[in-house]
């Protein structure tokens, strides 16, 4: 079962500032399996109203996998191998669908200027997954979702920040008290270790002894301990 999936676009007026290196950051991104790359379409708009799909050599980038582009692309109604299918599944209300639609897709490259391109993603919150599934089981349904617009993140930036700060602040904190905590523990052990040789050499000098007749047998133990307490 998939994570939430998030549908992402980004428009450009011009395609002159592509240099290559998007792919790759995205490959970035998924090396930290926190969420997960299921599709990436670059369209351009031409001066006729077209919508193209771009490849990655008309980006900059280095030739990528081929079927990369396909579900958006069938989203968006393109056609591949002469089957087309832009429409929603039958029964399949868009309307009643939280989030974006296919018919969303679809007005993203309506909405194009000619001369315009756009990236579009899909993405998957695998680090998500847990969470949903608790969700579900504690009887919860999806309401809303999104990220907040310029307009909120201007009306909560400043607690914003400063709860990102504070959060910042609490994991750098735990770093730093998991770090000394372990330093700790290696202290004691070589503590643990020095004292369990110190004990073994006391041991030994006093049996020492003992075999010399210097301490008789009978006090081994009276002994050993006056040495350790001695030193101590």
């Amino acid at each position: 079962m998939l994570g939430p999936v998030q549908f992402i676009a980004f428009q450009f007026d011009t395609l002159d500032n592509f240099r290559g290196g998007i792919l790759d950051k995205l490959d970035e991104i998924t090396a930290l399996d926190a969420v997960r790359i299921l599709d990436v379409l670059f369209v351009a708009k031409e001066e006729n109203g077209d919508v193209l799909a771009l490849e990655a050599g008309d980006l900059g980038e280095e030739e990528g996998d081929e079927f990369l582009g396909v579900i958006i692309g069938e989203l968006m109604g393109f056609s591949f191998d002469g089957d087309s299918s832009g429409s929603a599944p039958e029964g399949i209300a868009e309307a009643s669908a939280i989030g974006v639609s296919p018919s969303d897709v679809r007005q993203i490259a309506d909405d194009l200027a000619p001369g315009s391109a756009a990236a579009l993603l899909l993405i998957e919150h695998r680090w998500a997954e847990g969470l949903r599934d608790e969700l579900l089981l504690a009887g919860g349904s999806l309401v809303t979702q999104g990220f907040l617009t310029l307009e909120g993140l201007a009306l909560v930036g400043a607690e914003l920040t400063a709860t990102a700060d504070a959060i910042e602040a609490i994991e750098v904190a735990s770093a730093l008290e998991a770090e000394a905590t372990l330093r700790s523990l290696e202290a004691l052990a070589v503590i643990e270790v020095a004292t369990e040789i110190e004990a073994a050499v006391v041991a030994r000098t006093v049996l020492s002894l003992a075999e010399a007749g210097i301490i008789d047998r009978g006090d081994l133990a009276d002994a050993i301990d006056a040495v350790v307490d001695d030193a101590s």
